[in-house]
């Protein structure tokens, strides 16, 4: 037993799952086969007896006496064809006439008075037999009757009967092996390519994929599963790559130049006071550069690994737009925020206040970094649809239409020198994409090349909200 566990431990799926339906398979007909052979074998017996049982009432009722018996030549024929024995036996138990055909058995069957009619299954060396009695009284005998039936044909047939079975169930065996063999090859064939994939991509990398399946069953929805995580484990590798290779590029940069006037101190500004002043202001301006660098970089892993529970958090985004919008106007007075929102409406959403507040600071950075000509801020705050929609609409330079789809991503900058000169380092968008879309909401930007940029936000409602109203209200 331990072999053969040992055995399917080793061994592939589908052998396993061979071995196992044939095993099913085989016990079902095990039963089945030993419940049938049971009712054969008990029809049979109950046929057999009931045979004896009428050959004992006919040598009962056609004949007076031992003379009237042995005359009806009709009667012996029947029971002698069907290879039984006749015994009269008398009251003591002496045989007194013994008929028998050629294929009669020659065991001895033991005397046994009754008082009416009995068939009862013995067993004589190896063989079975149906022994019926009857009580035989006449004027001129008193005594017993005795239909003695070997059970050959019974037996032959149903020796017969569980060979068939036997061989049957041995053929049954083999062909729901070979079908399950079959059946498993079939049926684990995406599991074998899903493997395969799984050892090229070891070997390649994350551009193998397993061929879209059209199956509907669980073996196609798996492929198609698989193929889907492996875009997104792609994307994220990509985009780590990137941001490493982008983080390692922005750091580089003020690292060089605090390198360069280090060097130039150390050679030629000691003692020359112009060339020590413009070192240390270049050096402490890219130190602040690196530091807000990396205090964005810490945001947006903050953003990427904190648990969100937006159901618990909840922010009055008309409050908090009117609060950000008072601290820029104090820090950029030559501009006019205009702010368009329905007093009748609530806009209470599922968001934490403080990253809500940061992401409209900055957005509104953006605006206000990117407006050169027209100092005008557009802000417009609606329902729609059951969540609250903020647009913030700056008139500046604009993005081109192909960079557009870029602009969320980490470090993306439109124009690289004029981003830096402003003093950004490309993570702004990815920051609030990444906040905003933690609370269910979505971020989108639309934007024309001189005619300025438009941010549109939603965010899910706390609860319903009245969305009756029509009248605006506009602060400058």
């Amino acid at each position: 037993m331990r072999a053969v566990k040992h055995w399917l431990q080793k061994s592939s799926l589908k052998v396993k799952w061979s071995v196992g339906a044939s095993v099913a398979i085989f016990l079902t007909f095990l039963i089945f086969g030993f419940f049938q052979y049971t009712l054969i074998s008990r029809w049979l017996l109950h046929e057999e007896a009931t045979s004896v049982s009428e050959a004992l009432d006919d040598l009962n009722n056609k004949g007076e006496n031992i003379d009237d018996i042995l005359s009806n030549r009709t009667l012996f024929q029947q029971v002698l064809e069907k290879d039984q024995s006749i015994r009269i036996i008398n009251a003591e138990g002496k045989e007194m006439l013994v008929v028998k055909s050629i294929h009669s058995t020659d065991a001895k069957v033991p005397f046994m008075p009754v008082n009416e009619k009995r068939v009862s299954l013995i067993r004589a060396g190896n063989h079975q037999i149906l022994v019926g009695r009857s009580p035989f009284r006449s004027q001129s005998f008193n005594g017993y009757i005795e239909v003695i039936y070997p059970l050959y044909r019974y037996e032959n047939l149903m020796r017969n009967v569980l060979f068939v079975m036997m061989v049957a169930g041995c053929v049954g065996l083999l062909l729901s092996a070979f079908l399950g063999f079959m059946m498993a090859k079939n049926f684990l064939k995406p599991l074998k390519k899903l493997s395969s994939t799984m050892q090229s991509i070891r070997k390649k990398g994350f551009q193998e994929r397993m061929e879209p399946s059209a199956s509907k069953d669980e073996m196609g929805e798996l492929t198609n599963i698989f193929n889907d995580m492996m875009d997104q484990i792609e994307q994220s590798f990509r985009q780590q790559k990137r941001f490493v290779e982008d983080a390692s590029h922005e750091l580089r940069t003020p690292v060089q130049v605090m390198e360069g006037h280090l060097n130039l101190l150390n050679r030629w500004g000691k003692n020359d006071p112009a060339i020590l002043e413009e070192s240390l202001q270049a050096s402490l301006q890219e130190l602040s550069r690196m530091k807000k660098l990396v205090e964005e970089l810490l945001d947006l892993s903050r953003a990427e690994e904190a648990k969100i529970l937006a159901n618990e958090e909840k922010a009055d985004l008309l409050a908090v737009t009117e609060r950000v919008i008072r601290n820029f106007k104090m820090i950029h007075q030559q501009f006019d925020f205009n702010f368009q929102y329905d007093p009748k409406q609530a806009y209470e959403i599922l968001m934490s206040e403080n990253h809500l507040e940061q992401v409209l600071i900055i957005v509104f950075d953006n605006a206000i970094k990117y407006s050169d000509r027209i100092y005008k801020v557009d802000i417009r705050l609606k329902q729609e649809k059951g969540r609250a929609v903020l647009t913030v609409k700056d008139y500046g330079i604009g993005i081109p239409k192909e960079d557009l789809p870029q602009i969320f991503h980490r470090f993306y900058r439109v124009d690289k020198a004029r981003s830096r000169a402003k003093g950004g380092n490309g993570l702004g968008l990815a920051i609030a994409k990444q906040l905003t879309e933690g609370y269910s909401g979505t971020i989108e930007a639309a934007s024309e090349v001189g005619k300025g940029t438009e941010i549109r936000f939603t965010f899910p409602l706390a609860a319903k909200q009245k969305t009756g109203g029509k009248e605006g209200v506009s602060k400058k």
